[in-house]
């Protein structure tokens, strides 16, 4: 079984003319590369055209077994508002957890705002999800999702599952060293395997390497995602594969860890 933790319903370059079409192009992908489950992040910008938010991905993954959620609470625009709100999805089981984006959004892991939701979340076992690392022709957003800060949320709450995605690249080392002391923080692969990620970050030998440590340490805390559509299924997949750890420690990255962490009923 293969789940991926982390898709966008998005019409990224073209590929489709709608959501719902996008939608079910996302499915065929899925099932042309073995992956029987996907985890969809809405964007947290609402109301936008091109890619689907939080109402609107309940609306087209409603029905599909295929697809779970995350929340993605707007903390520029309104703070720490809407906690109720995220709580009361949670509590019925339709998000999974809440995905924050420092970086793209001028906030960082630290502030204030945020500590309602990390709370919750804390309190219903729960995880949060940090988007990290550099975006294409910008680096200055990493300033705001730096490890540091993410590590600091960590350790305010010790019971709470903390999840880096893209593994702050292209700073992979970085991440891994100030992070690898940290017992609650989890790593998600989103884009490890994308080739801008790799050129940048010191190539596929360097990243399979931070991976292969990164498993070693903690293998029941690192989760397969791919952020499809922006970066491809297949080779997500490939790198994992050609990481120099067990078969059980595969299978624990492509599925076990994401049932166990967003508590999935499968």
């Amino acid at each position: 079984m293969i789940i991926d933790s982390h898709v966008h319903i998005s019409l990224y370059e073209d590929n489709t003319k709608s959501l719902e079409e996008n939608r079910d192009f996302l499915l065929k992908e899925m099932a042309k590369n073995g992956v029987n489950y996907a985890i969809v992040i809405p964007d947290n910008i609402e109301h936008l055209i091109d890619i689907a938010d939080l109402k609107k991905a309940i609306e087209l993954t409603k029905g599909y077994k295929e697809f779970f959620l995350l929340g993605s609470p707007q903390i520029i625009q309104r703070g720490s508002s809407k906690v109720h709100k995220y709580r009361e999805l949670m509590e019925r089981g339709i998000i999974k957890g809440l995905k924050f984006f420092p970086g793209h959004d001028p906030y960082y892991p630290t502030d204030e705002r945020c500590f309602p939701y990390y709370s919750i979340c804390e309190k219903l076992n729960l995880p949060i999800v940090f988007h990290t690392g550099e975006n294409s022709n910008d680096s200055k957003v990493s300033e705001y999702n730096d490890p540091k800060y993410i590590v600091k949320v960590a350790k305010k709450y010790p019971k709470l599952k903390v999840i880096i995605t893209h593994y702050f690249w292209p700073k992979i080392e970085y991440c891994y060293e100030i992070t690898k002391n940290t017992p609650n923080i989890y790593f998600e692969l989103a884009g490890t395997a994308d080739p801008e990620v790799l050129e940048k970050s010191g190539g596929i030998e360097k990243m399979k390497k931070v991976l292969e440590k990164t498993v070693k340490d903690r293998p029941n805390q690192v989760i397969f995602g791919t952020d499809w559509p922006m970066c491809s299924i297949d080779k997500q997949i490939a790198l994992v594969r050609s990481l120099k750890i067990s078969d059980g420690e595969k299978e624990k990255i492509f599925c076990k860890n994401a049932v166990e962490v967003y508590k999935l009923q499968i």
